[in-house]
Order: C-alpha cells, then structure tokens, then sequence
C-alpha cells in the first residue's frame, strides 16, 4: 500500500508540526530544527511504499535538520538501518565522528540505534530506504565501516541504485508479495555491493570471520520461523564448528542465541505493525517467529520495547497520523 502525505492542504500555522509527526511515523522518532521559524509555513512531502519488507520513499521539503540523541534513542527504542540516497540538494549524515556530504547521487547509510544527525541544507529531494536490522544484516554485514560514508553515486556499483531506486518508487505499487519480496532482495544485495566497493575502513576487512558472520546471519533470518533452530543447526549449515560459531559471534559482542532472541522479537514487532496482519492474534505472531511459548514472547518483547507485544500493537495504531494525504 502507498502512503502520501503533504503539508500543503493544511494551514501554514500547523505545517511544521504535521510534517514532525509525519517524518516520525514513516522513518523513526528525530527531534528537529529548522533554520529559522517559517511565518510563512513549511512544505514538504514523503510517498513510502513498502518493499520486500524494505520501507522505500521519496521526501520532498524545505530545509531543515532532523537529529536523534541518547536520550531519544533510549526512549524510542526503534532499531532500523536507513539509506538516504539524494536527489535534489546537498546533505550532510553525520554519525560516530563521520561526515557523509551526499550531492545528487550519492548515497549513505546510518543507524537508528546510534546518535545521528541529518542536516539538509537545501530545499532537497532524497530517496529513503527503511531496513529493519536482521534483514540489513542478512545481506550488508559491512554496515559498521559504512555508517555515514559517502558512496559515490557516478561510478561504480553507487551508480547503479539509483535508476534501481527511482524505477522502483514508481512501479512498486501494485507488485505480487512474491515479486515485491525478490525486488527487495535484490535491492539490498545491489546496496551490498555498493558498500563494499570501496577499501575498508581501518580495522575492517573481507576476513573470514567477517563472511562467516554474514551467512550466519541470513541463514538466521531465513530460517527464524523454525523453533528449533539453534547454534548447532547453524554451524552444520554452514560447515563450521560450533566453538568457532560462538567465537564470531563473541567478537560481535553478542552470542548466536542472544542475535536468534533478538531478531525473533524484531520480526514480531514488524508483524504487529503491519496493518495486513492485524487479524492475526499475538500468539500466531510469536509462533510465527519461532517462540514456542506466547508467554516467553510476551517477556521477551517488554524487556526489549517496554511494553507488551498488544500494547506495542494499540499504541501504534492510535499513533498514526491523521492528516489529510495528498
């Protein structure tokens, strides 16, 4: 389903303050400024789409800055990877000490679990790409020497998403699930590629740690759904040890069933948030994503969002915005 929405219809004096909730509830949560209080109003624009699971729109506006800071990010809670690909004037994505200045073509990456800041210094056009972490990580394992790193949109791999992107923000209305999910595939093995066309940062590598960790994170992701899964299932798929399995995995700073946990409780608050779903009872949910026990989810889910999987789901739908769409 597209969803649109514009400032314009509404009366100067309440733009500024729509066009918040709006860029809130389609991205995730940021605290904004912008550079001098319009008096005489505030335009902008965002038509999203999902794709494969990939939220994908285009944002039209006047300038201004969004940014997300510890306190923000502690009580939001939302843990998405995003790609603002620029078509229309200069913006800078600054996080963890980087600087990505985007021109027309140009792409970046951040983290909406990390402190970031967007500052768009033009009236601007930007693609925006919304990845829910274990899908991102399924297919970029590369994200943590990517973040807010310019890649070149007039050569190489770079130069190649975005025609993919701007085709697809106007035919992927309309796409079979199916064709919507291998469309949203390829699009993130493209950006893949696109991010590791370009030497490592210091400490990075194509090492076989580094590999081992990228498919053992999509055969997580592919496989979530199975209860059953476990370290030892995963290291047979991938022809490895158990021990070196934990090893990879230590050197994340996490473990194989903390990353299976925690991608399992992603999913779901994905599934309750889909409005497609919202006949389906929050214990299919859980089953769904491979908990074997609606009240382990239940415990699992509050300890990461703070609240239960159904009052994750109500105040979502009493969230939305309910401005006119363009």
């Amino acid at each position: 389903m597209t969803l649109s929405f514009s400032t314009a219809p509404l009366d100067s004096r309440a733009q500024l303050d729509y066009w918040r909730e709006v860029v809130c509830t389609t991205f995730v949560a940021y605290e904004m400024d912008v550079p001098q209080p319009p008096s005489a109003g505030f335009l902008g624009q965002v038509t999203a789409e999902t794709v494969g699971g990939v939220g994908v729109a285009r944002v039209v506006s006047d300038p201004h800055t969004v940014f997300r800071s510890p306190t923000l990010i502690r009580r939001s809670g939302e843990d998405d990877l995003l790609v603002n690909l620029a078509v229309q004037g200069r913006v800078t994505v600054a996080q963890q000490g980087r600087e990505a200045l985007l021109r027309p073509g140009d792409l970046t990456v951040y983290d909406s679990a990390l402190p970031c800041r967007i500052v768009c210094l033009d009236p601007f056009e930007l693609l925006v790409l919304k990845v829910p972490r274990p899908l991102f990580a399924a297919h970029c394992p590369l994200v943590r020497d990517t973040m807010a790193t310019q890649v070149p949109g007039d050569r190489g791999a770079g130069a190649l998403i975005a025609p993919f992107l701007h085709s697809l923000t106007v035919h992927a209305r309309g796409l079979a699930p199916d064709a919507s999910a291998r469309i949203g595939a390829t699009l993130l093995e493209l950006l893949a590629t696109a991010l590791s066309d370009r030497p490592p940062a210091a400490g990075g590598s194509h090492a076989p740690g580094a590999v081992h960790m990228g498919r053992a994170r999509r055969f997580i992701t592919d496989h979530i759904a199975d209860p059953d899964l476990s370290p030892a299932v995963i290291a047979g798929a991938l022809g490895i040890s158990v021990r070196y399995l934990h090893a990879i995995f230590r050197a994340e700073g996490t473990s194989p069933s903390r990353w299976i946990l925690r991608q399992r409780v992603h999913m779901a608050a994905r599934l309750l948030a889909d409005p497609a779903r919202a006949d389906r009872s929050v214990t299919d949910i859980a089953y769904a994503v491979g908990f074997k026990d609606a009240s382990h989810f239940t415990r699992a889910f509050k300890s990461r969002h703070g609240v239960s999987p159904r009052e994750y789901r109500g105040g979502l739908r009493s969230a939305a915005p309910q401005g006119p769409a363009a």
